[in-house]
């Protein structure tokens, strides 16, 4: 939840006294190298690395037939694979879609939950994984949804990388010039003074995520969901934007951007800028009542029929 994030970091921190990107020795991103898909049962399974011995919990939807395209699909910051795709996920089986959606690293059930990777390593790990899913499939087409941070984690790695077609609903691309100096200073000061400190934004700022209250209320409840970012990640987040930005110009794949005009998270003129600074073959859906939880809010269903015609429409 990007806005949210960033807002939070602003109003708790304030114009902090540094200027210059802050927040430790640059730590060069170790890719997962070959990656296997392990332990997989008819719902989950793990990725495994020969070489490095880590591993990323995976979740799993297969069709019942033969599936005709297999889709690779990104979560948000603080969420996991399961949480976001699940009813997306089903539904898009039924129209014969093979479905993976792993946590990535620093989330979900891995290990590594709560510790921030860097934006690097996010996007190395999505490489990997996406080359790995191909070698399992090479004959059938491959999809990648991201939203929110995964949005921005896809956008930032797909340059040039054969896929059939890319899905960023509500993207992380407030980055770049549309980032303002505060909303920089705040996370550089944080992540110099506290970075790990975590962050609750309790009677500092209100952002409502879906109009999907049962969500919002099992979202709260659930212990694998990371709730409170730190200030590392807030800066994380930011190169992570920045990173999106810089790449859309160089994005080749068939790409469909979803937004939700209630979205009180991803800023609308970001998302249209990055949408815009797309070249090649694009379309844009806007959605009225759509929030930023476009694939769990109340008419979330609306938001899946709408991915997958539009899958089939690329198929060959």
């Amino acid at each position: 939840m990007i806005r949210h994030v960033l807002e939070r970091a602003a109003c708790a921190l304030g114009l902090l006294l540094v200027m210059a990107c802050v927040g430790g020795p640059k730590v060069p991103a170790t890719a997962l190298g070959a990656v296997e898909i392990a332990d997989l049962s008819s719902n989950a399974g793990a990725l495994r690395s020969a070489t490095a011995g880590d591993a990323l919990h995976l979740s799993v939807w297969q069709p019942e037939q033969p599936p005709r395209a297999v889709i690779l699909a990104l979560h948000g910051f603080g969420d996991y694979g399961r949480s976001t795709y699940d009813k997306a996920a089903t539904y898009w089986a039924g129209r014969g879609f093979l479905t993976y959606a792993y946590d990535q690293r620093g989330f979900g059930h891995n290990d590594s939950r709560g510790n921030w990777p860097g934006a690097d390593q996010l996007i190395a790990d999505y490489q990997s994984v996406r080359d790995a899913v191909g070698r399992m499939h090479p004959d059938l087409p491959l999809f990648v949804v991201g939203h929110s941070m995964g949005g921005g984690i896809a956008l930032a790695g797909a340059a040039d990388d054969g896929l059939a077609g890319l899905v960023l609903a509500a993207p992380a691309v407030w980055g770049g010039a549309r980032l303002a100096l505060p909303y920089r200073a705040a996370a550089w000061g944080g992540a110099l003074f506290a970075p790990d400190k975590r962050w609750t934004g309790q009677g500092v700022v209100t952002i409502q995520a879906s109009d999907n209250i049962d969500v919002l209320r099992a979202l709260s409840r659930d212990p694998i969901y990371l709730h409170n970012p730190s200030s590392r990640e807030f800066m994380g987040l930011i190169r992570l934007m920045d990173r999106a930005v810089e790449m859309a110009p160089r994005i080749s794949a068939p790409t469909l951007m979803l937004y939700g005009e209630r979205d009180e998270v991803a800023p609308e003129n970001a998302v249209i800028a990055a949408y815009e600074a797309i070249p090649g073959q694009k379309r844009l859906i806007m959605y009225p009542d759509g929030w930023h939880l476009l694939f769990r809010d109340l008419q979330a269903s609306i938001v899946w029929r709408d991915v997958a015609e539009w899958m089939e429409g690329e198929l060959p």
